[in-house]
């Protein structure tokens, strides 16, 4: 792990009461396990991951220290890991430095949507803009190519695919020295039509960034974040495309608001799992509409990401943990 200098909590500063692990959290049932895949080559949050095929993807990302934002400390690597000889990440293509950006797979292409790039070099003023660009990665020719691009400069959101339809939601818009957005809009774009376009989506109830968008059973889940009056929230949302409407639903289990800042999430084998900052390993009861705790993940983190391995398993990626730094290491979590 990568020993944070300050206390860490990704994009901007903020003043806040953080929880920590006690000792009887740490001694908890552990519902995942080490696992002997390869590292991270290099640690990072706020980064964009997805599973196509039998190999991981993992693009962009911040690696320098907490708060300090600048070109050189933002990833342009795009990262693969083959799941059936997980000995070595490789570096497969390059592109924009960037952070905050929502990242699918969609059939064999990788879509990047959105993020923020630090234009300032290291140990100057941050001039941080998020950007508009949707690009695809064709995971079978390893070529780059344009989507239309964002009705709006966007990042610190996420983005998920139901079907063939992309969505993305949260976030905001950052332009140097000009005053941040926090953007009220989310949009969606089919994937299979001739000439994709983005469409509005009815606006969400809230403004929220640092997010996990999560599809489930059909439906988006946005879950967590950080509001516009500055605070982080376990608050879920969901939207129904067959209804076009929005809903809330139970927040997320958490001693601290903090439990919902920068959690991952996904639906594997019909299962809702979310990991937080606080460590649990939390899941979606789709009849009591509740979450239940499975239990701790052996690494607590945040701005890190789940992806599925099989009917059964996720593995968190990278992230970071206030006490003990950043992860390079690889986890196993149970969704049982």
């Amino acid at each position: 792990m990568q020993k944070l200098s300050i206390t860490f909590c990704c994009l901007l500063a903020l003043t806040c009461s953080f929880g920590k692990l006690t000792a009887e959290d740490k001694s908890a049932t552990v519902k995942s396990t080490p696992i002997q895949y390869a590292p991270l080559p290099f640690a990072i949050t706020s980064f964009g991951a997805a599973r196509s095929g039998d190999s991981l993807y993992v693009y962009g990302g911040h690696t320098g220290d907490a708060h300090s934002y600048s070109n050189e400390a933002q990833s342009n690597k795009l990262l693969r890991l083959d799941l059936a000889s997980p000995s070595k990440w490789h570096e497969v293509a390059e592109g924009d430095r960037q952070q905050g950006l929502g990242m699918v797979a969609y059939k064999n292409k990788i879509i990047l949507v959105g993020g923020f790039t630090a234009k300032n070099p290291e140990g100057t003023p941050q001039d941080l803009h998020s950007q508009a660009r949707v690009r695809t990665f064709d995971t079978t020719t390893n070529t780059w190519s344009d989507l239309p691009e964002l009705p709006e400069a966007r990042s610190s959101h996420d983005a998920a695919l139901i079907g063939d339809t992309l969505y993305v939601v949260g976030g905001w818009k950052m332009a140097g020295k000009e005053k941040t957005v926090w953007h009220e809009t989310a949009w969606a774009m089919d994937l299979s039509a001739a000439e994709p376009k983005w469409v509005a989506l009815p606006n969400p109830p809230f403004k929220r960034r640092a997010i996990a968008t999560v599809e489930h059973q059909g439906k988006l889940f946005v879950i967590g974040g950080m509001n516009d009056k500055g605070g982080p929230v376990k608050a879920v949302s969901i939207y129904d495309p067959a209804s076009k409407s929005w809903s809330e639903a139970p927040e997320l289990i958490g001693k601290e608001n903090m439990a919902g800042f920068g959690a991952s999430g996904w639906s594997v084998d019909g299962r809702l799992i979310v990991t937080t900052y606080e460590g649990d390993i939390q899941q979606w009861d789709d009849a009591a509409k509740k979450w239940n705790l499975l239990g701790k993940a052996t690494d607590a983190r945040f701005f890190h990401r789940l992806l599925p391995i099989d009917a059964k398993h996720l593995i968190a990626i990278g992230g970071a943990n206030m006490e003990s730094g950043k992860f390079l290491d690889l986890e196993l979590i149970s969704s049982q």
